[in-house]
């Protein structure tokens, strides 16, 4: 058989036609959406099959980071997408988003996420999916939790009042006033410095204030002596 009638049968031969489609990796985008353009490869010739448009239309999602689509001869192709991982949750009076580090909003929650940093912003601040968000306190906020990460240390949420003071709640009720967002290397450098030399302050402390990093002080929780 010549080379144009080999590709003749392969571009022509049912055997070849997409009867199945696989897909992984979808959590929180929309599978409906995802199921929808992937049907668009039923009925295909899987070799021909132009797989451009069913990319575009899955990237078009906010939460996917990356699609790729594979043939499994001669009838399956299979969808593996890539979600975008939340490194926070902000919470507003307008609702809940899930955001990266570097500020990008891609996916809209009805409440904290359990695991999940939060970042509780007691101004009303504009989210827009698939945008980078441009509140001055998000940022802080997420660049805290990116030194946290760094540092290894835990943290379970920021809360940033209407003056944009800081304060941080940490695992075991323990939490840090950072006051406003300057210097906030050194502060969660001295943080991560008195929790390593000092691992019970966690215990001990109701709070650390690092509002002023040159004078940090913090308070003992209350103990409530038994009545004799």
């Amino acid at each position: 058989m010549t080379a144009s009638g080999v590709w003749s049968f392969v571009v022509q031969t049912p055997m070849l036609v997409v009867k199945e489609i696989k897909i992984t990796g979808v959590t929180i985008a929309d599978k409906a959406i995802v199921t929808k353009s992937a049907k668009s490869a039923l009925g295909k010739n899987i070799i021909t099959l132009h797989k451009t448009p069913i990319l575009s239309q899955i990237r078009n999602l906010h939460e996917v980071k990356d699609v790729r689509i594979s043939r499994s001869l001669p009838d399956k192709i299979w969808i593996h997408v890539t979600e975008r991982e939340p490194d926070a949750v902000v919470v507003g009076p307008s609702g809940c988003c899930m955001v990266q580090l570097d500020g990008l909003v891609f996916h809209s929650v009805s409440k904290p996420v359990s695991g999940i940093p939060t970042v509780d912003v007691a101004k009303n601040e504009s989210l827009k999916l698939g945008c980078k968000c441009n509140s001055p306190r998000v940022l802080y906020a997420l660049s805290v939790l990116n030194y946290a990460r760094k540092a290894r240390l835990e943290i379970n949420k920021i809360s940033v009042d209407q003056l944009g003071d800081m304060c941080l709640n940490m695992r075991g009720g323990f939490y840090v006033k950072l006051g406003q967002p300057d210097e906030i290397a050194r502060k969660m450098s001295i943080l991560r410095e008195t929790l390593v030399y000092r691992p019970s302050i966690g215990k001990e402390a109701a709070y650390i204030d690092l509002s002023c990093p040159s004078a940090p002080v913090w308070k003992p929780k209350t103990v409530i002596s038994a009545a004799s």
